[in-house]
This record gives structure tokens, C-alpha cells and sequence, in this order.
């Protein structure tokens, strides 16, 4: 069986390559077969909101690689209620359908996990 891993993204949308590593260790996990979920944590609840237009600024967005992580079977995304409260924003905000989880239950997910890499 293989054993499961979660990322931990905190970085706000073009803040540093960190986002895209992450995303690439995730696509890369699932052409393994190995269960990935992501968790977004503090600011890099902004890298969710539809509409980004990296462009603008000469970066790339990583939007389109999020709404293609249903393909390779990473479904499992998880955000924290106090940042969705932090930035007003609702589910329908989010590029992700994202598990919205309280504070006091972040311990407990990360816990569920085999492998927890934080970027």
C-alpha cells in the first residue's frame, strides 16, 4: 500500500517558486499511484481565487494546473475556516472545491498522513 502524503502550501500566489514545487511534487506523486492531498494555509488561501491573471504581472498562473489536479486524482484540498474569514472569502471564491476545516481540526488532518511535506 502505498503511503499517503500531504503538501502544506503557505506562500501567497507569486510570492517565490515554492507553490509551483509543491504542485509539481504533487502531480509527480500521483503518476505513482500515491494518494496526495494539499493543504493551503495563511496567505496561500489567495492562490485559490478564480479570475488571477498572472500575466499581468510576468508570471505564470498556476490556476490551470490546480483545475487539472482532479485528473490525476488529487482531490482532497483542504483550507482553514480563519483564512477564508481572514480574506472574506466563500467557496464559490475558490478555482477548488476545497474542504473548508476548522483550526482546531489542522492538527488532526496533518496527523492522517504518512508524509507531510511543508514548502
Amino acid at each position: 500500500m502505498n503511503k499517503s502524503i500531504l503538501l502544506i502550501f503557505r506562500h501567497p500566489p507569486f510570492a517565490n517558486n515554492s507553490n509551483k514545487e509543491a504542485l509539481d511534487i504533487a502531480l509527480g506523486c500521483s503518476a505513482f499511484d500515491i494518494p496526495v492531498s494539499l493543504l493551503f494555509l495563511n496567505d496561500s488561501i489567495l492562490q485559490l481565487i478564480k479570475d488571477q491573471r498572472g500575466e499581468d504581472i510576468n508570471q505564470k498562473n498556476l490556476l490551470k494546473t490546480f483545475s487539472a489536479l482532479e485528473m490525476y486524482d488529487i482531490n482532497d484540498h483542504y483550507v482553514i475556516d480563519t483564512d477564508m474569514l481572514r480574506y472574506n472569502l466563500t467557496a464559490q471564491d475558490l478555482a477548488l472545491n476545497c474542504k473548508v476545516i476548522l483550526t482546531t481540526q489542522q492538527a488532526l488532518i496533518i496527523r492522517q498522513f504518512d508524509t507531510v511535506i511543508n514548502l
